[in-house]
């Protein structure tokens, strides 16, 4: 109770310096609302906060910011279909519990999960469901990285260390609640979650980690410039905050810390890991660097106790480089589904998801923001569109046709399937 009390103490102190903050911001700027900073930013709990309690609290943060958000918009602002309370239930950390049929005396396999910069616990929602249902007594936890689910006015500050300290209290949160535990995480959680099993080796909870996306390294040259940018440029473009589930303008606080996240894990020059490693990465992936990603597997993920599903292009681009034990190569081209790669932020949903599903509620078509025109029809048109990654364009089409980047995985449980079987040692 001590521990809460304290907690709730800091939440509130934090609050009054952030609404302090806000107060000056707008006296000062002109700046879009959803760019302010609510005064509800999440931030990570004492490690003495229980995990039911965290979940309580940041819940509670939540949706006094997500009100404040709603109010300003003057209703939805992410469409009818998303009410306040259904992107509440996107954006918040959760638990999902043993089923009644584990025995009391049964061994516990836990799974925390760390979505990447900008998300929310939603982009792993879909994984976290299928994790469960391997065993009753599954326990699975996701986490919300502290600067995320309010709005990106709340990540203009957030500092790495933040997102370190949130894992570390992720992990201890099922001591004493499960017999082993497995790391999964995507994008920028991916690199926490391999950083948290290089520094604590002598770990006996740590059974294994499961990497989708992982950013063992960045592509862009540009963003090593985003440490020092930051302080004279706060946003890398601004969006008008189309998504539910997560934030479309970054802030380049957030993405410097990020590039100081990834080069700071300095893998190569890390010993191998000794734990299981199975990851999923689509060749196309503009975001990370895919064959970064590739060379960690292959140098890093133990021979025997490892497994890599790679997701090749439609035109046969975008290959793996390296031969090494572990790779699957799983296609996702279909023609009659106008699929023609996986993107960077499609891995982990599937095609029938009700929000980031094939001509679902959200269709991600920024890449086409400097043209209305073409903004509009890649929005509406389900038959004229195709869906993969940004690197297949050519002159902003995809042979004659627009892209939407590709929010769902055609293979998403092909994939669980493969992790399953590898988790469970029972691949062929």
């Amino acid at each position: 109770m001590a521990a809460s009390m304290r907690h709730r103490t800091s939440v509130i102190l934090q609050r009054c310096v952030s609404c302090a903050l806000l107060i000056l911001l707008s006296a000062c700027s002109d700046m879009p609302e959803h760019l302010a900073p609510t005064g509800f930013a999440v931030t990570a709990p004492e490690t003495s906060v229980s995990f039911d309690q965290y979940v309580v609290d940041t819940r509670a943060q939540l949706e006094q910011a997500l009100t404040l958000v709603y109010e300003r918009a003057g209703g939805a602002p992410f469409g009818d279909s998303y009410p306040l309370a259904r992107t509440l239930e996107m954006r918040a950390p959760y638990e999902i519990r043993e089923a009644p049929q584990c025995e009391p005396q049964a061994a516990r396999t836990g799974y925390l999960l760390i979505h990447g910069l900008t998300d929310s616990p939603y982009l792993l929602s879909a994984v976290s469901r299928v994790l469960a249902g391997r065993s009753p007594c599954s326990v699975v936890r996701s986490v919300l990285l502290p600067g995320h689910g309010t709005t990106p006015g709340d990540s203009l500050v957030v500092h790495r260390n933040e997102w370190r300290q949130i894992t570390r209290y992720g992990v201890d949160s099922f001591r004493d609640r499960v017999d082993e535990l497995y790391l999964v995480g995507y994008s920028a959680g991916a690199t926490l979650a391999v950083e948290y099993a290089d520094r604590h080796r002598d770990d006996d909870l740590l059974a294994g980690l499961i990497l989708l996306s992982p950013a063992m390294a960045l592509p862009d040259a540009s963003v090593r410039l985003a440490p020092y940018v930051r302080w004279f440029v706060d946003w890398l473009g601004v969006e008008q905050e189309r998504d539910a589930a997560k934030y479309e303008t970054l802030a380049i606080n957030a993405g410097a810390e990020f590039y100081r996240l990834v080069t700071e894990l300095d893998w190569p020059a890390m010993q191998a890991l000794e734990i299981p490693v199975a990851m999923a990465i689509s060749g196309a992936d503009t975001t990370v660097d895919v064959y970064a990603a590739e060379q960690f597997f292959c140098d890093k993920a133990p021979q025997m106790r490892r497994q890599l599903i790679w997701f090749p292009a439609a035109d046969g681009s975008h290959d793996t480089r390296l031969d090494c034990s572990g790779i699957i190569k799983q296609t996702v081209v279909d023609a009659e589904q106008r699929t023609v790669s996986v993107s960077h932020v499609g891995v982990t949903m599937p095609a029938t998801d009700p929000h980031y599903g094939r001509d679902a509620g959200y269709r991600q078509c920024l890449h086409y923001r400097e043209s209305p025109e073409r903004f509009e029809q890649c929005l509406n048109d389900d038959v004229d569109t195709v869906y993969g990654e940004r690197s297949l364009l050519v002159d902003g089409l995809y042979e004659g046709r627009l892209l939407r980047r590709a929010t769902f995985n055609p293979a998403f449980h092909t994939m669980m399937q493969q992790i399953d079987c590898f988790l469970a040692g029972q691949c062929p």
